[in-house]
């Protein structure tokens, strides 16, 4: 795995490219992270979405490993810094893929730039959902007394005791220790980031019409089914996709599933254009 990082304006980005040379299309998939991911931790994901297209899995500033971002700094802001990335790598088009905390950067993404073809969502809404406000608060709070508050906080906010989820305990007990072994500034990145998507205003998702999949786990108890059903109902052309037996950390619960849900329509996408390659070969 080689991760790049490029300045761009006095804002630091990480990103990862895994090349996919049989595809000669000029589509990517732009892969956006959650709240405490980084590159490292969702590589499977980025190796096996390459297998469809190439594959740019990014930590815009402000997210994963990169620098702590001033909360005053907006949603559309950093969604702006990620759209200059975007023209400095000459992506023409892309397939964006993102989870929970990124939800809100694809939604404004897809405002701002006319070239998104799809769009896939895990776990999340165009800001805190209104299940998970008060939950967010008290993570808030946690992530200001101590890492090992602010673990467990954030585990039991985004997951549930239940004995049909997948390797559930497991999980859990993994997701503390990592939580355990973050810095300073990923706790502080965490921190920023909440508060600026609590005051976080989405524009116009009733104008997304591009091909959409809203993938939720079924006993989340952070984005609920009713509420990413919500936002799934204000897309124009939306799969709505429940998984069953999982929570939030649903893509760790039930991963293939998650990566076949996130990859099919930028796949789709990719057969049509062969097959009307060959009609006119």
């Amino acid at each position: 795995m080689e991760i790049n990082q490029i300045i761009l304006n006095n804002n630091l980005f990480r990103f990862s490219l895994y090349k996919n040379h049989q595809s000669e299309s000029e589509h990517v998939v732009i892969f956006l992270l959650g709240a405490l991911q980084d590159i490292e931790s969702v590589d499977s994901f980025s190796r096996k979405f390459s297998e469809h297209l190439d594959c740019l899995t990014i930590e815009i500033p402000g997210t994963g490993k990169t620098t702590p971002l001033d909360s005053n700094i907006s949603i559309r802001e950093q969604t702006l810094m990620l759209l200059e990335f975007i023209h400095y790598m000459g992506i023409k088009s892309a397939h964006l893929i993102a989870i929970s905390y990124s939800t809100a950067i694809a939604v404004e993404l897809c405002d701002l730039w006319p070239h998104v073809c799809s769009l896939s969502i895990c776990g999340g809404v165009p800001g805190i959902p209104k299940s998970g406000r008060q939950a967010t608060k008290k993570m808030i709070a946690a992530a200001m007394q101590s890492q090992e508050e602010f673990a467990h906080t954030f585990t039991h906010s985004v997951t549930v005791n239940n004995p049909n989820i997948p390797r559930n305990k497991t999980i859990i007990k993994a997701t503390k220790r990592s939580i355990y072994n973050l810095s300073p500034d990923q706790i502080d990145i965490f921190f920023e980031n909440s508060i600026r998507l609590l005051v976080h205003n989405p524009s116009h998702v009733e104008n997304i019409k591009i091909p959409c999949t809203v993938c939720v786990g079924e006993y989340d108890p952070y984005a609920t089914v009713e509420i990413v059903r919500d936002f799934s109902n204000q897309l124009k052309n939306s799969n709505f996709v429940i998984i069953k037996n999982a929570d939030h950390l649903v893509h760790l619960q039930h991963p293939d599933k998650i990566y076949s849900a996130m990859i099919a329509l930028a796949s789709s996408y990719v057969s049509i254009e062969k097959s009307l390659q060959n009609l006119t070969n």
